[in-house]
């Protein structure tokens, strides 16, 4: 686990009462996908139930397989975030 993640959790444990369900829901899906992230081959990605059904959806929509779906998703958010150029993308012809 990440020093971020790790600290988080420490810090959530000292003050749990004040914690909503969701909240610990996501600390604790975190904490297990980061441990069950030890067994994933380097270059795999192990997505939340619900993140899967949204790239699910989103490949249906656009006739994408789920690799193509998620770069798509990923590009476009790093376009819109600024962390990609979109004259930096080659092209695909």
């Amino acid at each position: 686990m990440t020093d971020k993640l790790s600290a988080q959790l420490m810090e959530s444990a000292d003050r749990l009462e004040e914690l909503s369900r969701s909240e610990i829901q996501v600390l604790l899906r975190r904490a297990a996908l980061r441990l069950d992230g030890r067994m994933v081959p380097v270059g795999y990605v192990t997505l939340i139930p619900e993140a899967s059904e949204m790239v699910d959806e989103f490949a249906k929509e656009h006739d994408l397989n789920m690799d193509e779906a998620v770069n798509s998703i990923l590009i476009d958010w790093g376009i819109s975030a600024g962390m990609i150029e979109v004259d930096d993308l080659d092209d695909e012809d």
